[in-house]
Order: C-alpha cells, then structure tokens, then sequence
C-alpha cells in the first residue's frame, strides 16, 4: 500500500513510469542517495514482479518494460493486425547496426540496389534508427544509427552483443516467445527533477561534430 512506502521510492517510481527511455541511476542516486536509491529500487522490482509491467536495470540505468508474460499475451492477441518489417528492411537494418554509421550511398553500395525512401522511413517510424548529421569534408551527411530501441526489442545490452554475421539471419525468425523480432512497435515529453519524462520515436535528427 502507498502508506508503507516512503518518498523516494514514490518518487522514482513515478520518474521511471513518465520516463520515455531508461533513467540513470547515477543520477537519481544524487537527489535521493546511494543507499535510499538502491533500497527503494529493490522494492520496486519486488512489488512490480508477477505484473504487467517489470523493472528492468541494464548498465547502470532504470526503466519500466512491459513483463514477457504480457508481450507474449498481447503478440498472441494482437498478431493479425501487427504491421511488419520487410526482409529488404530487416537487411538493411542489419548493415546498418554492423556498420554505423552509415549514409544511404554505403547501404546501396553494399546491398547493389537502390534504397526506396519508405524502407528508411519504416525504419525511422519503428524507432529502431535515427538520422544524425554530421560534418564532412564536402559539408554535411545524413548518417543513419541504431537506437536504444533497437538493443532493447532485439534484447541486447549493448551493439558489443550484436551477432556475428553468419548469426545475423536468425534476426529475422519469429522468436520463442510467439511474436515476431521484426513486428514495429506502434510509437508515444517533460520534466522532473532534472529528468526528461515522453514516448515519442528517437527517430529524430541532431547535428554532430566528427
């Protein structure tokens, strides 16, 4: 019940549920402490177990995710109307996730075809790539990257988990839970405490440096 709770453990509960993407802990640990952060994100797990929704603690940063029992109900209950990659689309995003960042000129090259603009955008629109521009010799290029997105619905804690090559077509097998790795998640900002709160797409563009 709220009334056994303490503030902190409210608090962050209520930072990580607003937050669209996962919090560092670093950071929370310096408005409510080392020892009361870790306490109160314990509790946390404890009380979200066996629920809908999971805490989930991957380097060094907090977020709540949907729980395998409930993505495996919904894929089962939502599976005729899920849209799909292509395999053209799952192909690129694995040249992309190997190689980034990339410009569309070294995805031609690499595939030999050219690229229509809604393969990309499908990759954009899932969130699992977003666009970067960044400064060239010749100006500026609109590279492609992975998103956290992309690690989190193919389950990878970082692109150092990445498969090899040869192990890269099992991307496109449906996995063992009944929902296929290729199904696009449909898309979902503010403040609090120093700590950005939404759930749009991080498919969008910023301005880098080299």
């Amino acid at each position: 019940m709220a009334a056994d709770r303490d503030d902190a453990e409210l608090q962050i509960e209520a930072l990580v549920i607003a937050s669209p993407r996962p919090l560092p802990l670093d950071r929370i640990r310096e408005i409510y402490g080392r020892t009361r952060t870790d306490d109160a994100v314990n509790r946390l797990s404890a009380w979200w177990e066996g629920r809908g929704m999971t805490i989930q603690l991957r380097d060094d940063h907090i977020s709540l995710v949907p729980s395998r029992e409930a993505v495996q109900l919904l894929a089962a209950a939502d599976s005729r109307g899920r849209r799909r990659l292509t395999e053209a689309a799952v192909e690129t995003l694995s040249y992309i996730a190997f190689n980034q960042p990339v410009t569309i000129p070294d995805i031609e090259k690499a595939r030999g075809v050219a690229l229509s603009k809604g393969l990309i955008d499908s990759l954009l629109d899932a969130g699992y790539v977003r666009a970067s521009l960044r400064k060239t010799n010749s100006g500026r290029a609109v590279m492609y990257v992975t998103t956290d997105l992309f690690l989190e619905h193919y389950g990878l804690g970082s692109l150092a988990d990445l498969p090899t090559p040869d192990e890269m077509e099992d991307f496109g097998r449906p996995p063992s839970d009944g929902h296929s790795a290729n199904d696009v998640p449909q898309p979902q900002e503010e403040v609090a405490l120093g700590l950005t709160t939404t759930n749009f797409s991080p498919a969008s563009v910023d301005v880098q440096s080299n």
